[in-house]
């Protein structure tokens, strides 16, 4: 669900106008009701280091929620998380709902590496992270059926707990309430008091004083709630009051404030002037001004929102047991991290109050509940299951390709008929109420005395106020699923064959038709039945519904009989698309259990339906996977499948070492994201050769749950080291080399994450939970793929990544292997063959390296012998073999002759022996000045000797670490292409 606005402008004008109104506070030692939407939007903007265009940072975000969270607890603050379920089933926020998924798109297209940290992108899995985080450290989250501004807000009137919120809609509720931005960025203080015992910690923040503001507006408190209306809230836009401002604003003199907080200025003057006057006269009064007849009632009705509270969430939290929770963790620190779900046991799941309920008005099983209440279940079912519509997130996509979403069209089908399953056509006949009722026979939630039939069922894409020209509709075009449904008094098997569903729909949605045809496929507005419906809308209406009725007796179609698909809300190029999805077919349908029938399935049977989804059975029986592991990898093969683009082997190397990344490597050594971490990577390094040499971590034919259970936390240590450079933007990915089709592909990847997890959240879990931090990062996994694309032979890349010999990398070998057998991957399962055959060489001993140097030293004099032979054989005749005997007898004779001329030279009587004779010759000066050079030249020749000696020694010791170094040569004819084809 998308981020409520509430009342816009308010927040601001209150900060630059109002500001007294926020009182400084010292939050500790209390209970906490967070908005949990508006707490997780707000945290995933802040954290620092995340990249909005490669398609969301989720290890990054889970570990600021962590840390936000733990800094709660150090003062001792508790909370309750609550989250919103459903749009509400009045359906008065679809059109804001729509506009805010129109300016998603266009931010998701806009998006690149240069702008990114100005985009406000929440990824489509980033709900998830934040609930699984908060789960995992035991604080309590609890889900509602619809909105939860009104939850919120009496369960803080009733339980006195003070609101976390930046929604301006609670400025309206008059309940204690804390600005949740300013709780984010501040530091943990330690008060100064005199004796340290009496110290404590707090968070720094502000809190709105109702009583303030209506001291300093000189407005009626009873009036807020009108306020809010008035100003335009998610239930009424600001656009219905045009002409109230207008008056308002007549002899107003010129200030420098914006046109928005001079309406705010306007309608709090307009209302602290009536103080003391009924909301009923002031909404009649309102109403004639704005020269609207049905006004008053909308207004009455908003107005309704935020005065007549109710909540079904009371009963399932225990308040009791709640507040006896609180006192005993505020005794005892320790206990911090426990959650209040545990110390207070919810009430018993037949106990739970609810306000969905199927179609049919059956209510939904005690284990759907409790597992929707903890967030187990999206809250997009509530959407699927009350108003027959789905709203997709948008992601960072290509423009020019179809929405990723589309990947998963068989299990999101698979996923609504497992939900309608007990739907009967001929219950639709019968007027059915959506909520449930207390022993007072009142109304808990949903649309108060509220009845609807087939004739009065409200479509939101069919009514004309629910659309204009950036809409895009397209009908389902599958024959052999598009079905109908009939009305049977025997409640049976309600599909029927295909009837001409393209003419019912030109009779029964004529507006749908009129808004394709106004449809301009250049993007421009073309004026249609939007603009001028509100003109003939009382005219034409009984001549519509007399020209329907008659049109679809001209059919055979009755009252009783009605098409059933759920709508998809998608993006088509940078627009909306509304995709009309029609039910499974008879035959794929009947593999499916209802939802009643799930909980008393076996294991075996849960997984049967879960491969029958998407047509294929396990691939990993015989590896004997974890179940987790054998749940990852099919999310893979399903998506390679399934998928619109040409992947090639680096998108599954890519995924497969976020895999290892996330799900491994941070489970064993925490998440290690510092370079002062990788200190000690050499001490590790020595530990991983000691454990090659010992026989159980070398051993051969280890499985899959050997090598988990082998893998060492320095090996991890060493490979995340070398991983660290991935987690961070590569600077050389500017917007010129940004490839938003790799993008493009791992966002059919998310998604097929995402729904695969519902598929298994609605079949009651036959594979383990995960969450998609411990799968899956944007930044590293693009990084990775980048890498991988550029290498001739990636499979070598992450060999020398993971550390050759390791447990690691002998298990992605083994799981990547299985994958290019099953995705038919021949050259990289040929490479994966070539590495796993190859041996490393073992550690040689003192001893052994001292045999070595001395063979080695003798390989030199026998060379060098060699060369002298060369030499001399130059010098005499070519044709004359000498002997080895005269070698050697040479070199002695020149050695003797040296000395002999040497000690003659530095004789004194040899030198005035010289002196008589005369000087010497120039020949006989050049003859000396050669033996000189030639003896210096012996000497640099004996250095350089014993200096190849050692080089040689220690190529001898690293010749079988050869074998894998070589393997690029060896396979030259095998991979004489550059590499695999990125996405681009």
């Amino acid at each position: 669900m998308l981020k409520k606005m509430g009342v816009r402008g308010l927040s601001t004008y209150i900060r630059e106008h109002l500001s007294e109104a926020l009182e400084r506070h010292k939050l500790h030692h209390c209970n906490v009701i967070i908005d949990g939407n508006n707490l997780a939007h707000i945290l995933y903007f802040a954290c620092t280091g995340i990249n909005a265009s490669f398609g969301g940072d989720y290890d990054k975000y889970a570990s600021y929620v962590e840390k936000y969270f733990e800094g709660l607890q150090s003062c001792e603050i508790y909370s309750i998380v609550v989250m919103d379920g459903g749009q509400p089933l009045d359906m008065k926020k679809l059109r804001t709902v729509r506009q805010r998924i129109q300016n998603q798109i266009q931010m998701c297209i806009r998006v690149e590496p240069s702008n990114q940290y100005k985009s406000k992108i929440f990824p489509c899995m980033g709900r998830q992270v934040f609930v699984t985080t908060l789960q995992r450290m035991g604080i309590t989250v609890v889900q509602t059926d619809f909105e939860a501004d009104e939850e919120i807000a009496m369960l803080s009137k009733i339980l006195g707990y003070t609101v976390l919120s930046n929604d301006s809609d609670f400025y309206m509720y008059d309940v204690p309430l804390v600005m949740l931005d300013s709780t984010t960025n501040q530091k943990i203080s330690t008060s100064k008091n005199k004796k340290p015992i009496e110290n404590y910690k707090y968070l720094s923040c502000y809190h709105f004083s109702v009583d303030k503001f209506c001291e300093l507006t000189k407005m009626d408190r009873a009036h807020l709630p009108l306020l809010a209306t008035l100003l335009g809230n998610d239930y009424l836009s600001m656009e219905v009051f045009t002409d109230f401002y207008a008056q308002l604003g007549e002899g107003r003199k010129a200030t420098r404030m914006s046109d928005r907080h001079k309406i705010i200025k306007d309608v709090i003057t307009w209302l602290a002037n009536r103080k003391g006057q009924s909301m009923e006269y002031l909404v009649s009064v309102v109403s004639q001004v704005a020269g609207k007849k049905k006004l008053k009632q909308k207004i009455l009705q908003s107005v309704n929102h935020y005065t007549e509270m109710k909540t079904n969430l009371l009963n399932y939290l225990n308040p009791d047991g709640l507040i006896k929770s609180h006192s005993s963790l505020h005794s005892d620190s320790s206990l911090a991290g426990r959650s209040l779900l545990e110390e207070t046991a919810l009430i018993t799941s037949s106990e739970v109050e609810t306000a969905l309920i199927l179609k049919n008005g059956k209510k939904l099983p005690a284990w759907f509940m409790e597992a929707y209440r903890t967030h187990r279940i999206p809250h997009e079912v509530a959407d699927i299951l009350t108003q027959s519509y789905f709203i997709s997130p948008p992601q960072v996509e290509d423009i020019s390709a179809e929405s990723s979403y589309l990947v998963v069209e068989p299990i999101v089908r698979s996923v609504c008929r497992l939900l309608w399953q007990d739907v009967s056509t001929h219950d639709y006949n019968h007027k059915y109420h959506y909520g449930s009722k207390d022993k007072d026979g009142e109304l808990l939630a949903g649309m108060n005395d509220l009845s609807i039939s087939v004739d009065q069922y409200y479509d939101p894409c069919t009514s004309n106020e629910m659309y204009d020209s950036d809409v895009v509709i397209e009908e389902d075009e599958e024959d052999s699923d598009d079905q109908c449904t009939l009305d049977k008094s025997d409640g049976s098997d309600f599909f029927l064959p295909k009837i001409d569903e393209t003419n019912l729909k030109h009779i029964t949605n004529n507006e749908v038709d009129e808004i394709h045809q106004t449809e301009n496929l250049s993007g421009e507005h073309v004026i249609g039945v939007n603009e001028n419906c509100e003109l003939n809308e009382e005219v034409n209406e009984k001549e519509k519904e007399k020209k329907v009725s008659e049109d679809k007796c001209k059919l055979g179609v009755n009252k009783k009989t009605k098409v059933q698909y759920l709508k998809w809300y998608l993006r088509k190029n940078n627009r909306i698309w509304i995709k009309n999805l029609s039910f499974l077919s008879d035959e794929k349908a009947n593999k499916l259990p209802s939802l009643d029938d799930v909980t008393s399935m076996s294991v075996f049977d849960k997984k049967k339906v879960f491969y029958s989804v998407f047509e294929t059975n396990t691939e990993f029986t015989d590896l004997d996977l974890p179940g987790d592991l054998e749940l990852i990898l099919d999310f893979i093969i399903f998506w390679f499948r399934r998928s619109k683009l040409p992947l090639k082997d680096c998108h599954a190397l890519a995924v497969l070492m976020c895999i290892f990344m996330y799900y491994i490597i941070d489970s064993k050594i925490g998440r290690v994201r510092t370079r002062k971490a990788f200190e000690v990577v050499d001490t590790c390094k020595t530990k991983i050769s000691d454990f090659q040499n010992d026989a159980s971590y070398s051993w051969p034919d280890a499985g899959v749950k050997d090598l988990l259970a082998h893998t060492s936390d320095e090996e991890c240590l060493v490979a995340a080291f070398n991983l660290f450079q991935f987690h961070h933007q590569d600077p050389r990915v500017t917007d010129k080399y940004y490839s938003r089709k790799t993008v493009h592909a791992f966002c059919e990847y998310q998604a097929c994450i995402y729904f695969l997890q519902l598929l298994n959240s609605l079949l009651c879990l036959p594979f383990p939970m995960l969450s998609v931090e411990c799968l899956w990062g944007g930044t590293f996994c693009y990084n990775i793929f980048s890498d991988l694309k550029r290498r001739s032979n990636p499979v070598v890349r992450i060999t020398e990544l993971l550390g050759k010999g390791t447990c690691l990398q002998r298990l992605f070998l083994i799981l990547f292997k299985r994958l290019g057998e099953t995705l038919n991957f021949k050259k990289s399962v040929d490479m994966v063959e070539v590495v796993q055959n190859s041996k490393l060489p073992k550690k040689k001993s003192k001893e052994e390296n001292k045999i070595t140097e001395q063979k080695t030293t003798k390989n030199i004099k026998i060379n060098k012998q060699e060369n002298i032979n060369v030499k001399v054989t130059k010098q005499g005749n070519k044709n004359t073999k000498i002997s080895e005997q005269d070698i050697n007898t040479k070199i002695s004779e020149n050695v003797k002759q040296n000395a002999v001329n040497t000690h003659t030279m530095s004789s004194k009587n040899d030198k005035q022996q010289l002196t008589r004779d005369g000087k010497l010759s120039a020949k006989e000066k050049n003859k000396k000045k050669r033996r000189r050079e030639q003896l210096q030249k012996e000497r640099e020749k004996g250095q350089n000797d014993k200096s190849a000696s050692n080089e040689q020694l220690k190529d001898q010791e690293r010749v079988g670490e050869e074998n894998v170094y070589l393997l690029e040569n060896r396979f030259a004819e095998l991979v004489s292409d550059p590499g695999p084809v990125c996405v681009d």
